[in-house]
């Protein structure tokens, strides 16, 4: 999940740091295809983009080379800001990237955008509604507010394996215990709705990962999350550690296949 930034706090329980930023860059080309084909059923490839808590910043990279003529990332995150920096320059794309939060969306540098996008941030804050509110300011008439946010608890896997689900759950427990709300999904729409939008549509997807170097995103989020679930009490140091081992080994494994949370996709359209 990406690295999301806070109406007014985030409860966002994934560790940072280098570790994370190749975490981030699987996770963003495992999600892309599913990503652009949202875009697209929307037309949302197109004049000015915000990404918000844009973590690696692939999503505004892939944004500009599919037509987009602007596309600005802001995470509240200074460390991976400088990290999507650094990937952009090397890659050459136009696209760019600043500090700010969800509070900052609106304000005059961050305003009337085209598409106001934000995958994974609003299952990691305490008051999501405020939050998507907060987002809708920076809509430009006629523009788009689109929305992926995952629910971690559908995650699957086969064969079944003890380790995914008691990672599962405590990737659940450990978000609910530090104010997030992980379950969301399922009120992105009526939030959408109330603040007045147009077209709004509601999608589901949920990306099969079939190699052991996709499958083994889930042995580093339940080692990037040990922390919060060692602190919370959830879970000792040993349990972790065996958890983060067995799932890579689950990952390695003949014939695992296993998938991301299902993702929620919703879009809706500012009235001109």
């Amino acid at each position: 999940m990406m690295n999301a930034p806070g109406h007014s706090r985030t409860s966002y329980i994934i560790r940072s740091g280098a570790a994370a930023e190749s975490r981030l860059e699987l996770l963003a080309r495992i999600c892309w295809p599913a990503t652009e084909q949202f875009l697209h059923r929307r037309g949302a490839l197109r004049g000015r983009v915000l990404d918000v808590g844009c973590g690696a910043g692939d999503v505004a990279v892939r944004m500009i080379a599919a037509g987009a003529d602007e596309a600005v990332g802001i995470d509240i995150n200074a460390e991976v800001v400088a990290f999507a920096k650094g990937r952009t320059a090397a890659l050459g794309s136009a696209a760019t990237f600043r500090v700010a939060g969800i509070d900052d969306v609106g304000s005059a540098d961050l305003r009337d955008f085209d598409v106001v996008y934000a995958r994974c941030v609003l299952s990691h804050l305490p008051d999501p509604r405020a939050a998507m509110a907060a987002l809708w300011r920076g809509v430009a008439p006629g523009g788009f507010l689109m929305i992926e946010d995952v629910e971690v608890a559908a995650t699957w896997g086969s064969p079944p394996s003890a380790a995914l689900a008691r990672y599962r759950e405590l990737y659940v427990a450990a978000a609910r215990a530090n104010g997030a709300s992980p379950a969301v999904g399922a009120e992105l729409a009526c939030f959408l709705r109330d603040l007045g939008a147009a077209e709004v549509e509601v999608d589901l997807t949920q990306p099969v990962l079939r190699t052991p170097a996709d499958q083994m995103i889930h042995a580093a989020t339940m080692d990037a999350i040990a922390d919060p679930v060692i602190s919370q009490g959830l879970a000792t140091a040993e349990e972790v550690d065996g958890l983060v081992r067995t799932l890579a080994d689950y990952a390695r494994a003949p014939g695992t296949v296993s998938t991301l949370p299902r993702v929620v996709q919703v879009s809706g359209r500012r009235p001109d």
